[in-house]
């Protein structure tokens, strides 16, 4: 592909963004504590001269914010073009990339709306074919987990597979299975245990290590597993079987992104679900995205997300095509209002951007 570098670069000039080149040669520790496993076991992670764990660059988001918290978390955007190095299924596992990454913006309608017309953009300059988008909101889809009453640990575990079709089907098939049928997955003793309370697991818990012969500090602590033990149980039957025709519901919904204001607004008054400020943000950022980006088809998918712990609203492909579940990806991208704090900032830093794919081979969304 001949590369329209000098292009691309205007455009994110054009957008106020600050041209930095990372290092190639990174410490591993804040991808392997930051990214999803899918990434994790794609890296090139060697050892250094100290014995400090560095990886060759899976990403550039992730180095680009270091950098930026390293000279200050005010407002500031960055683009940037270089080889990442993953393993792949197939072809080469380094690939060119560009792309653009917005800290700090309050304005947060309007910062989505900006990142996404500037990477529809962005992506016509590397590809002639007609592009459409696909868009999902993880912020929407959090509001309607805690609309649904679900216990914290069983928001979590959706949460992770958000954007994992067959995790997310046998987590809701776990979550509706029968009592009977999550107490013979367990040690009776372990269930008389949990029903009278944290104390009595916590003490069987010390008694059965200390019989393993178990040393203090070996092993997860009590603690920690009780806590697993709590997560492996299913909310309220109620509750349950409801969240789970609910969702069913949500993620068959797809539309337009004009007409998904509306379509989200039946669909809570049909379930009778507040979803509160998720759904007005997500009215407003659809106006402002109609406004900026009339150029490519945009297609809102309730049931497309991505499961990593920073990502917090936004997200978004586009493709050449037709926008689908099996399309390739020329760029992707998204909200992680998170990744700041996960990374050492102390306090929330607004955050969205996106990866645009620049060889022939790729074909991978933003991690």
């Amino acid at each position: 592909m001949n590369l329209p570098s000098s292009r691309l670069r205007a455009l994110y000039e054009g957008a106020g963004a600050l041209w930095v080149e990372p290092p190639v040669l990174h410490p591993a520790d804040p991808f392997l504590e930051t990214a999803g496993e899918d990434v994790r076991r794609r890296m090139f992670v060697t050892e250094g001269p100290q014995g400090e764990r560095l990886a060759l660059r899976p990403d550039f988001t992730i180095p680009v914010c270091l950098q930026h918290l390293a000279s200050g978390d005010g407002p500031a955007r960055y683009a940037y073009e270089g080889l990442v190095f993953r393993r792949h299924d197939r072809g080469a596992p380094e690939r060119l990339e560009s792309g653009y990454e917005d800290f700090g913006r309050t304005d947060i309608a309007d910062a989505d709306a900006d990142a996404l017309a500037l990477a529809i953009a962005c992506a016509a300059e590397v590809n002639a074919a007609p592009l459409s988008v696909r868009l999902g909101d993880i912020g929407l889809f959090a509001a309607l987990l805690r609309a649904l009453a679900l216990p914290g640990r069983w928001r979590r575990r959706l949460r992770h597979a958000f954007g994992l079709a067959d995790a997310m089907a046998a987590n809701l098939e776990r979550m509706v299975a029968p009592p009977e049928e999550v107490a013979r997955r367990l040690d009776p003793a372990f269930g008389v245990a949990m029903e009278r309370g944290g104390e009595a697991l916590l003490a069987l818990l010390d008694e059965r290590r200390a019989a393993h012969g178990f040393a203090e500090g070996a092993g997860r602590m009590p603690a920690e597993i009780a806590e697993r033990f709590g997560e492996q149980r299913a909310p309220d039957a109620g509750v349950a079987r409801r969240a789970k025709t609910v969702l069913g519901a949500y993620f068959a919904l797809q539309c337009d992104l004009a007409a998904a204001p509306d379509v989200l607004g039946a669909f809570a008054a049909e379930h009778a679900l507040d979803l509160g400020d998720a759904l007005a943000m997500f009215g407003k950022r659809a106006a402002a995205i109609e406004a900026r980006a009339p150029a490519a088809p945009i297609r809102f998918e309730a049931g497309f997300g991505r499961p990593l712990d920073y990502y917090t609203g936004l997200v978004f492909d586009i493709v050449a095509g037709d926008a689908g579940e099996g399309a390739t990806p020329l760029a992707g991208g998204g909200r992680y209002d998170r990744l700041m704090e996960m990374l050492g900032a102390k306090r929330p830093v607004p955050a969205i951007g996106f990866t645009l794919q620049l060889e022939s081979t790729a074909g991978e969304a933003r991690p």
